[in-house]
């Protein structure tokens, strides 16, 4: 039995005070019958994501003004730590809003001060961000946010990027491996250098300011090799030594593998040129799988290996702070794929997360979700087009959303927002607190669509109330407090504050 089938690891950890390593797959841990200790400040939570520029170039008082006052924000969700963010210009791909300075530069690392000791077993020691000078989030924002009765969250985003192999002595060591033995972006979560890297962060930030952080909130967007062969990284990862030995351990061939993935590969490159096998690409696909079912073998194995990770964070937090919340941020794919739908399993989260915040943004949804069913239809669907299977996507998903033509002009309903946050909260039955992203100014980033839909007042104050209308624990203002226009932003607030009113009549 794993351990996302039961909470054996949580408990041993919150028994004993210790960190330990979850089961392998099949593998029974015995612990004793110890409960999770409740957590506070989560019900009605009003979360929003702040850059570090946003508080260096705006100044923090007035960034806690905006987000209080025309948010009604409760919970301050300030990045710690982030694969690399850029200050937005006037005519850039993410424009200015009507607050904030314009610029080009690029960060990543730690926006905190860390004792190194906490880092002694990883390779990954030097990763503090010096492009804001001595700027030190937790220490410049967590005691003014609670001189206004609002709690601080630390906000650890670990997204892959260029950026940290550039910036973070070491970074490029643990990088995952593609099929050829050649190095990425991407570090690999079975790399025992990087989970220790990730575990440390959170000894520092709960160790080193007890007082200051009040919970945890972690992301890392991320997926296996197969589906980012969909998504359009096309040359699949991990093979390196780690995962390979790991795989061994769990009676996958290694070489079936590579050989499954390498004729996966020629066959998307095929539906890319258009060169139809005889019998279609769906069939050859299946095919496929059944020649190879080591594809999905791999593809399961990143995938328990990315949550065997964050199940040990959780763990370690728990342990260290029982009380203080600690929960992840689920990305919008898992809206949009069926296929990670079914690898990412609410029922599973229940074992290891106080909260989960998903990526429900609904204006932009709309132009990613065109954009998800051609890559479908560039690969694995090749023989059909996006308004052909469209009918088809929309039942096996449960939506009721525009035609594909209309998508990205027409973005998502909020009835999107309402049937994701009750999936979720039926999924997780109770035990998991669920806090949808409220989609205020999301950029879609794509190129070459039909004119996107933006947000408004009307459809910040409509996902805020399908989302409560479902179930919702509290909300995530969302993507980023540096986006958002500030009446955008406001509409938010009275929203909130209006629910308040009628909650209370």
């Amino acid at each position: 039995m794993s351990i996302f089938d039961r909470r054996e690891f949580v408990r041993l950890c919150a028994a004993f005070g210790a960190f330990f390593a979850p089961a392998a797959p099949g593998q029974d841990v015995p612990a004793p019958p110890v409960s999770r200790v409740p957590v506070k400040n989560r019900k009605d939570l009003v979360g929003i994501q702040v850059r570090g520029f946003s508080w260096v170039d705006e100044g923090v008082d007035a960034v806690l003004d905006n987000i209080q006052d025309k948010g009604d924000v409760n919970t301050v969700w300030a990045y710690t730590f982030s694969y690399g963010e850029q200050r937005l210009e006037k005519n850039g791909p993410i424009p200015l809003p009507d607050h904030g300075k314009p610029g080009n530069t690029i960060a990543g690392g730690a926006f905190y001060d860390y004792d190194r000791k906490y880092f002694q077993n990883t390779i990954l020691k030097d990763f503090r961000c010096k492009v804001y000078g001595d700027f030190n989030v937790i220490e410049a924002v967590a005691s003014k946010a609670k001189a206004r009765g609002m709690s601080f969250f630390a906000w650890d985003l670990n997204n892959a990027g260029p950026t940290l192999n550039d910036t973070i002595p070491n970074y490029a060591e643990v990088s995952e491996v593609d099929l050829y033995g050649r190095g990425t972006n991407r570090p690999c979560f079975n790399n025992p250098d990087y989970r220790a890297f990730l575990s440390g962060k959170v000894e520092s930030l709960l160790l080193g300011y007890p007082s200051e952080i009040d919970g945890i909130a972690w992301g890392s967007e991320r997926m296996g090799p197969f589906e980012n062969m969909i998504g359009g990284i096309t040359t699949p990862s991990c093979f390196c030594g780690f995962c390979q030995a790991k795989a061994r351990a769990l009676g996958i061939s290694v070489g079936r593998a590579q050989s499954g993935y390498r004729e996966l590969e020629q066959l998307f490159l095929a539906a890319a040129r258009n060169q139809r096998p005889s019998d279609g690409y769906f069939v050859s696909f299946w095919r496929l799988l059944l020649k190879y079912p080591e594809i999905l073998s791999w593809e399961s194995l990143w995938t328990d290996s990315f949550q065997e990770a964050q199940a040990q964070l959780y763990g370690m937090a728990k342990a260290i702070a029982p009380a203080k919340p600690f929960g992840f941020h689920i990305m919008q794919t898992m809206t949009f794929s069926p296929f990670y739908r079914a690898e990412e399993d609410y029922a599973k989260r229940r074992n290891f997360a106080d909260f989960l915040k998903l990526a429900t943004y609904n204006t932009a949804g709309g132009a990613r979700m065109a954009k998800y069913l051609r890559r479908l239809s560039d690969t694995v669907f090749h023989d059909a087009t996006p308004p052909e299977f469209l009918d088809f996507y929309y039942k096996i998903m449960g939506y009721h959303e525009a035609p594909y033509d209309q998508l990205a002009g027409s973005g998502l309903s909020a009835d999107y927002v309402a049937r994701q946050t009750r999936q979720a909260v039926e999924g997780v039955a109770g035990e998991v607190q669920i806090y949808p992203g409220i989609d205020i100014n999301v950029p879609t980033l794509l190129k070459g669509d039909a004119p996107v839909k933006h947000s408004t007042p009307a459809t910040v104050r409509a996902s805020i109330e399908a989302a409560f209308s479902a179930g919702a624990d509290g909300v995530v203002l969302a993507r980023e407090y540096a986006e958002m226009q500030l009446a955008n932003l406001s509409a938010a607030g009275d929203a909130l504050r209006e629910r308040l009113v009628q909650a209370k009549s």
